[in-house]
């Protein structure tokens, strides 16, 4: 909550305004509708495998006795 309320005083702008966001983007409207569905299944597919790759890791790391911090 004083996060919440401090946005306006150390940011200067109301949340989802000013300089911190820049201007929205309509996909279709760039690529077309193919084109966006695509760009948007492949952020979420390699979000995905980021993920993956990430525990993966951790597994890995794990199983040789060595630690990971957080």
């Amino acid at each position: 909550m004083l996060v919440a309320g401090l946005w306006v005083p150390i940011y200067g702008s109301q949340v989802g305004t000013g300089k911190l966001y820049g201007t929205p983007v309509f996909l279709p409207e760039k690529f077309g509708w193919g084109g966006g569905l695509l760009i948007t299944l492949l952020v979420i597919i390699l979000f995905y495998f980021f993920v993956a790759w990430v525990e993966f890791r951790k597994k890995k790391v794990r199983k040789k006795g060595g630690v990971i911090n957080g």
